[in-house]
């Protein structure tokens, strides 16, 4: 007899589902992401949901003055901020 594998059929469904939504969630074309990433760039620039592009600069600057290498900051700090406010000036206008 061939070997047979033991999972059940709830087990293989549940498995296709999980791999289907992390597919959907990973996805560009989910429509939850652009909101989460707008969410968690400005975060990390400490700014509140409806900042404006002016606000979103001005604080840019503050950070990066405070974080440059070049003043004794933190590097990977640094590119933390970068990648956010190049995601936040990218989006079109709110």
């Amino acid at each position: 007899m061939g070997s047979r594998s033991s999972r059940s059929l709830p087990s293989l469904l549940w498995d296709a589902l999980r791999i289907g939504i992390r597919t959907i969630w990973r996805s560009t074309a989910n429509p939850a992401r652009p909101l989460l990433q707008r969410q968690q760039a400005l975060s990390v620039l400490g700014l509140p949901l409806n900042a404006t592009s002016e606000q979103i600069k001005r604080r840019y600057r503050t950070l990066a003055k405070r974080h440059h290498p070049d003043r004794g900051g933190d590097p990977e700090q640094m590119r933390r901020i970068v990648a956010a406010y190049e995601l936040l000036m990218k989006e079109p206008s709110i």
